[in-house]
């Protein structure tokens, strides 16, 4: 049984020589008070026996907008009770008062997201900036109830985009974050047009890394505001499930690299560019695709009687040095004079007379102020997709039927490596990765030869022992054309009786 009562101390004043009104809850015998943001001059203008909407008295002038906003915290402390009821934990008062304190608009988790995501924006991680305000919006689309069919209509970014989220207000406090709030929220994600097939909704990895944006920001922003008050119960992503499916990495085979490697294209065109930036990439050791739009001039160096490439990695800031072999070094000829190298973008992507191309190296990148950088990630963004737009078209050219993208060429390397019988370690170092665990995870996604092999290899024992089953038809185990011998000496009327027979069972 829970009451919900007000009251005021009447024997302690604030310096301001005002009294408090509080909100007294008492749930099983356990009492605790909630301070609401209502205080009178005097005691007297308090009536604790009142009805319902007449606490404060005429003799005080705001009675009746000060006993308005009573009603709307009261009703608002009995509305966190009535949810924490329904998700089975109302049981203790600290929990009511928990919840109420994290519904003040001080614990708004749209606005300490969107905080958070331009102080990622003005630290240089544009990446996981853009991840968080492309989660944002989604967030921001349901709360404010526009439909999952009608986003299609919705730009993905530009002027437009933001005018329209600009215009979305409603807030999401962090204590209205619950478990049924989690799961309406991906059902809605799930009925999201996939704006690169429309016909099909968001992939379910797509909403997963949604969510784990979500629960980054969500788990960040209750440590920070901890100190402010902000004080939950329990996090709602403990129990929170969010499905992802296996995903086949496409990879392309030494003959379909080679069709691509021999496909007559107009020089100077844009397919033409775009097929030289994928070979490059994938015999440089399968580059990511920001790197090669990024490379230049001084990045290819003469060291011990050999050409290298030397860049640092631009996700990882991993440096990188690696051999240049003759069928790179070709297709780099149609791009540099190997005798008089320059600082400029080696391939005609970017502009090599803005802003953002004066920082040649990554210390100097690192201190561009902080909307070049954002403009060169831009146009890294912007190059990619077209150069992957290039790419199916070449792939239809030369009757590739898989999807390829720039990371397609990461793909091959790592999967011609494990094929080649190259160690895992090598592979890794080649790729840039963290661990030999990120790289044994990326290549067993590849490796089903050798499961075929094992089960082979386990299934060889019983290779002579025939099976015990008899045939439900003896004739369909025997040769096609003894068969057909035993059919053609058979009389006319025997073959017409089996015949009709056999026609019956159709």
């Amino acid at each position: 049984m829970a009451t919900f009562r007000f009251e005021i101390n009447t024997s302690r004043a604030t310096s301001r020589g005002t009294y408090p009104i509080w909100i007294r809850i008492s749930i099983d015998g356990k009492r605790a008070l909630i301070k609401t943001s209502i205080e009178v001059s005097s005691p007297k203008d308090f009536n604790v026996k009142t009805k319902q909407g007449k606490w404060i008295r005429p003799s005080e002038p705001n009675s009746t907008a000060w006993n308005a906003t009573l009603a709307k915290e009261l009703e608002a402390v009995k509305q966190h009770y009535s949810n924490l009821k329904t998700e089975g934990d109302s049981s203790c008062t600290e929990s009511v008062v928990a919840a109420y304190k994290a519904g003040d608009k001080r614990f708004s988790f749209i606005k300490y997201a969107e905080e958070y995501a331009k102080r990622t924006e003005e630290a240089g991680d544009y990446r996981t900036s853009t991840k968080y305000v492309t989660f944002l919006n989604k967030l921001k689309f349901y709360i404010n109830g526009i439909k999952p069919e009608d986003l299609s209509q919705i730009p993905c970014r530009g002027k437009e985009l933001e005018i329209l989220i600009a215009t979305l207000n409603k807030d999401l406090t962090f204590n209205e974050i619950t478990l049924s709030f989690l799961n309406k929220f991906k059902t809605f994600l799930q009925t999201i047009p996939n704006t690169r097939n429309p016909a099909s909704t968001l992939h379910p990895n797509t909403i997963s890394k949604i969510f784990d944006n979500f629960k980054s920001l969500y788990n960040k922003g209750i440590i920070e505001l901890k100190e402010e008050g902000l004080s939950l119960k329990y996090n709602p992503f403990d129990n929170f499930e969010c499905e992802t499916i296996s995903t086949d990495k496409e990879r392309l085979d030494v003959e379909e690299i080679k069709k691509l490697l021999t496909l007559p294209l107009p020089t100077d065109s844009l397919n033409w560019h775009a097929r030289n930036c994928f070979l490059l990439s994938f015999f440089c050791g399968g580059m990511r695709a920001g790197d090669i739009i990024q490379l230049r001039g001084s990045n290819i160096v003469f060291e011990n009687n050999q050409w290298r490439i030397k860049y640092r990695m631009d996700k990882t800031s991993i440096i990188k040095n690696l051999k240049i072999f003759p069928i790179a070094i070709d297709i780099l000829k149609n791009y540099i004079d190997f005798n008089h190298r320059t600082s400029n973008y080696i391939f005609p992507l970017l502009d090599n007379e803005a802003p953002y191309a004066k920082a040649i190296s990554w210390e100097e990148k690192k201190q561009l102020p902080h909307e070049v950088k954002k403009k060169l990630l831009m146009q890294i963004n912007s190059k990619n997709t077209l150069l992957n737009n290039c790419l199916k078209d070449l792939a239809n050219m030369v009757g590739i039927t898989k999807t390829i993208s720039m990371h397609t060429a990461r793909h091959s390397f790592a999967d011609m490596g494990r094929k080649k019988k190259a160690s895992t370690y090598d592979i890794s170092k080649i790729l840039g990765h963290f661990s030999l665990n990120v790289t044994e995870n990326y290549l067993s996604k590849f490796d089903t030869q050798s499961e075929d092999e094992a089960m082979k290899l386990i299934y060889s024992s019983f290779d002579k022992v025939e099976t015990s089953s008899p045939s439900r038809n003896e004739n369909i185990d025997k040769p096609k054309e003894e068969l057909i011998n035993q059919l053609r000496n058979l009389p006319k009327n025997e073959l017409e009786a089996i015949l009709k027979e056999t026609l019956k069972q159709f």
